[in-house]
């Protein structure tokens, strides 16, 4: 697995020096030194401001979200999968955020997705060693979508249908055969059915976010999905408006 991944190091160089021109100030780059403990690696990766305060979108960063911080540092491990691709955890920008951190490499190392808490990435480089595993993240803008994400989306609004089954008391909890939905437990469960598990950042979720932040207005606090949901002026017809909204500004950028 590891000379494999070696391989891949190799043929991601070129794309290392597409963000190390002249563009490069401008970009995000998150990037990871992990050192090797036993069949996993761990270390620190830094994240870019911008990308700690999840100011980046499917179109590129928000100007309104826009930093200048010096990078955080956080916690990460991974180890290989039988398949090849990397899985562990990265530290999000809550202590209470999920830390799921999967790297999903292209059979012909041309390309590879990194999913990490603050978002879906390019996979620029890795450069895995016998005692070291270094990877190089293109954050400047998240991930287009695939028709999962639309699915998702649908699955949310079905679950959602009548005000019968809508949970207007979320806690970010989502329980086993709950009897109501809240929007954000309604998005999770989506994601659970269609992609076999839960990524926090799925693009199918960051977009309903990135609507949210234009029509949330002062119904949004820390956790936009559970402010929004539970909001007292929230209406049930405001939530399938969102979900549609969503869904069609997925449609305009599949990839």
């Amino acid at each position: 697995m590891l000379a494999r991944a070696v391989a891949i190091g190799i043929a991601f160089s070129s794309a290392l020096f597409a963000v190390t021109g002249p563009a490069a100030a401008e970009a995000n780059i998150l990037t990871c030194t992990l050192d090797r403990a036993g069949s996993a690696f761990k270390g620190t990766c830094s994240v870019p401001c911008s990308v700690n305060a999840l100011a980046i979108d499917i179109d590129g960063p928000n100007p309104k979200k826009a930093c200048d911080a010096p990078p955080r540092i956080v916690q990460a491990a991974l180890h290989e999968t039988s398949a090849g691709n990397w899985l562990g955890t990265m530290q999000g920008k809550f202590p209470e955020d999920p830390t799921r951190f999967e790297l999903i490499v292209d059979r012909d190392a041309s390309s590879g997705i990194a999913k990490t808490p603050f978002g879906w990435f390019s996979l620029q480089g890795t450069r895995p060693e016998i005692a070291t595993l270094s990877l190089t993240i293109a954050a400047n803008n998240q991930l287009p979508p695939t028709q999962d994400d639309i699915r998702i989306i649908q699955r949310a609004q079905a679950l959602l249908s009548d005000e019968k089954t809508w949970n207007r008391a979320d806690d970010r909890t989502c329980p086993a055969n709950p009897q109501t939905w809240s929007l954000f437990c309604a998005l999770e469960q989506a994601t659970r059915e269609v992609s076999g598990g839960v990524h926090y950042r799925q693009p199918a979720l960051q977009m309903v976010r990135e609507v949210l932040n234009e029509v949330g207005g002062t119904r949004l606090g820390k956790h936009r999905l559970m402010d929004y949901n539970n909001h007292p002026n929230t209406t049930l017809a405001e939530v399938q408006t969102l979900l549609r909204t969503a869904q069609a500004r997925l449609e305009q950028r599949l990839r």
